[in-house]
């Protein structure tokens, strides 16, 4: 389990690292989607690792579950932006 929690931490810090890099060069590139891609896969990384910890009970479940609300609403919110995105290039 603390193998797949590193594993996940990983995968949240590469994720924050180009959401950096793509939120930099979004105006010069057209990286709009990748940049909404990566959000979602950060935010289901950092959801897992929130789940992991509550099982390895370092967390409690109530931080967890607010956790849990706030990573759910920003998914469901870059979801919506990545399908606005998608609809936009597949019209051109």
């Amino acid at each position: 389990m603390i193998i797949v929690l590193g594993f996940l931490r990983s995968i949240f810090f590469i994720a924050i690292g180009l959401y950096v890099y793509f939120i930099t060069r979004r105006k010069q590139h057209d990286v709009v989607i990748q940049m909404w891609v990566t959000i979602i896969v950060g935010m289901f990384a950092n959801l897992a690792i929130q789940i992991i910890d509550l099982k390895l009970g370092s967390s409690n479940w109530e931080s967890v579950q607010i956790s849990i609300f706030l990573l759910t609403a920003i998914v469901v919110y870059s979801l919506w932006k990545l399908s606005i995105e998608l609809r936009k290039r597949h019209s051109k």
